[in-house]
């Protein structure tokens, strides 16, 4: 069982640093998601086109990587939770968590008791395929609940007033947003700069701290990795996913090319 990258950078006094997939599913992402220098992965179920045995898939190359993948689902779907995290996944982000009782719920879903309820299933990718039987309560319970990372995303205005009460949910390890959702909720969409959203990262930040949880920005330049570092932002994600990093990168491939076939006369689009 190895340490959530998410923990374990903490721990050593880094930023957790992370990115995301919504489209590619190959088992080389990990490999290259790792060698690009990230700590942890985001597969987006909410948006993305991936089944449960898609997840389990690339659960399993994940693991064979230092890099933890987590899964971000919507809150309509909190019933996947205890599935998704028997494939080995190493953390939950909900989105439109709008209050406390819904925290709650979320919890009640991805962790064992004493914290909460999750079905105990026996041998699978989340142990390894070993069996702990009765000690399962003693060994593997108390190491799940510390290193499976809980994130309610924040992405509402009701979800802001309520980032106090969400935070102080016991068995929240992590709060997040939406930066298009929340600051669209805000009248300010995609004005990351805008007061009224950088005062709405700061609450985040300030209610996660408070109540001891890891605080995670949504880093869209170089300064606001800065930024959010000094806010308490111990884990960032950084802009895209792998959708739009293959987009920019063959842009970037065929607008040189295309630059050079210019400056010699050859018609380009």
């Amino acid at each position: 069982m190895k340490e959530n990258s998410i923990r374990r950078a903490v721990r050593e006094g880094r930023v957790a640093l992370g990115t995301g997939l919504k489209e590619f599913s190959s088992r080389g992402i990990p490999w290259i998601i790792e060698a690009s220098g990230f700590d942890y992965c985001t597969i987006d179920h909410e948006h993305g086109a991936f089944d449960l045995e898609t997840i389990a898939d690339l659960a399993g190359w994940f693991q064979a990587t230092n890099v933890s993948a987590i899964v971000r689902i919507h809150k309509s779907f909190i019933h996947l939770i205890p599935g998704i995290l028997d494939q080995g996944i190493m953390g939950i982000q909900v989105s439109e968590v709008d209050t406390p009782e819904e925290a709650r719920a979320i919890v009640r879903e991805s962790k064992y008791p004493p914290i909460g309820n999750r079905g105990i299933a026996g041998q699978g990718p989340h142990t390894g395929y070993k069996s702990y039987g009765a000690r399962h309560l003693s060994e593997y319970a108390p190491w799940a609940n510390e290193n499976i990372i809980v994130c309610p995303s924040i992405e509402s205005l009701e979800g802001l007033d309520n980032v106090e009460a969400i935070a102080a949910v016991d068995g929240i390890d992590m709060i997040a947003y939406g930066h298009s959702d929340l600051s669209a909720r805000l009248g300010v969409h995609l004005e990351l700069e805008h007061p009224r959203f950088k005062a709405a990262v700061r609450k985040i930040a300030e209610a996660s701290n408070t109540h001891g949880k890891l605080a995670r920005g949504s880093a869209e330049t170089e300064a606001q990795i800065e930024e959010y570092w000094r806010l308490g932002c111990k884990v960032l994600n950084l802009p895209g996913n792998d959708v739009s990093t293959y987009l920019d990168g063959l842009k970037a491939r065929a607008g040189r090319a295309h630059a050079r076939l210019e400056s010699i006369g050859v018609p380009t689009p």
